[in-house]
């Protein structure tokens, strides 16, 4: 297989027609006929079938165009690093996150870098830690914002200086919101909306042996949505302090959990040599890291020591 025949094929698939994918590759309907069933026959499956929309993937095409995708990203990205000067620290930082406030800390160092290497770009793809996974492990990004971090003995691992509080995002009619926080007790009997990965891991441990008495509406894998089904009256949601307006003049309110339940965010990243612009990023983000690390001792000792005080 040559990547110009997947390049081929993954054209064709993402034009819905043959005669579309010519054109926008600028070859004649008929070569491209000619490399599809060459790459069929050299395959030993029909790859996709003709239909009055366009074409349709058999379940072959559809193995192939997974792959196909990830081998033409691998390799644009190979040489999209190997194009750059030698001494040059330009080109792009692939980064996969959650949705978290720790991606403040990951922009405050992006802002850095971009200041001192302005041919520097970030590209970020969001999702949950299990669906992005798999890319990171094939290669498609530099790094990995981990919600929940956990260690990985083939990875570096870096802590993020920020935590994530649970809580309730409900609808601030809603009983819920004039708690002060929610026990499990308080959600039996509640419609609820639950985090596909914190159901698994932080949530399930939190709800105990009345995990199996949740009223579970809906599950979401990405929270950005989840304010429109609690706003219709779906349910409560699980999901992230500060991640929604929830102030008195918005239709929220985030209840927090108790006992309080937090999540650590991190990065990881393979312990393979990074780019050039990944080491410059990485850099940058570690002296983010330690001066929120000190602005945080010395706030927790100024705390300490006005409590400290006597009237």
């Amino acid at each position: 297989m040559e990547l110009r025949t997947l390049r081929y094929f993954i054209a064709v698939v993402q034009e819905g027609s043959i005669t579309a994918a010519a054109k926008s590759l600028h070859v004649t309907q008929p070569t491209l006929s000619r490399q599809l069933a060459a790459l069929e026959d050299e395959l030993g499956h029909a790859l996709y079938q003709r239909s009055h929309g366009g074409i349709e993937l058999t379940e072959q095409g559809v193995i192939l165009r997974r792959y196909a995708e990830s081998i033409l990203a691998l390799a644009d990205k190979a040489e999209e690093e190997i194009a750059l000067p030698a001494r040059s620290i330009a080109g792009k930082v692939h980064i996969a996150v959650g949705e978290t406030r720790a991606v403040e800390v990951l922009a405050e160092a992006m802002r850095r870098v971009q200041a001192t290497y302005p041919g520097i770009q970030f590209e970020i793809y969001s999702g949950n830690s299990s669906d992005l996974m798999d890319n990171f492990v094939r290669g498609f990004y530099d790094f990995f914002q981990e919600c929940e971090i956990r260690s990985h003995v083939d990875m570096n691992v870096m802590v993020l200086p920020h935590k994530d509080v649970w809580g309730i995002l409900t609808r601030r009619d809603n009983p819920l919101a004039r708690l002060p926080y929610v026990t499990p007790n308080n959600l039996v009997g509640q419609p609820l909306i639950s985090s596909r990965q914190g159901a698994k891991t932080a949530l399930g441990q939190w709800l105990g042996e009345l995990a199996d008495r949740m009223d579970i509406r809906a599950v979401y894998n990405l929270p950005h949505n989840v304010k429109f089904l609690v706003r219709e009256g779906v349910g409560s949601a699980f999901t992230y302090q500060d991640l929604f307006e929830t102030n008195e003049l918005t239709d929220f309110a985030f209840v927090p959990l108790s006992p309080a339940l937090t999540s650590t965010q991190g990065l990881i990243w393979r312990k393979t040599l990074p780019t050039r612009q990944a080491q410059v990023f990485l850099d940058v983000l570690r002296e983010v890291c330690a001066e929120a690390e000190e602005s945080s001792e010395i706030t927790h000792r100024t705390e300490e020591n006005a409590g400290h005080k006597h009237p």
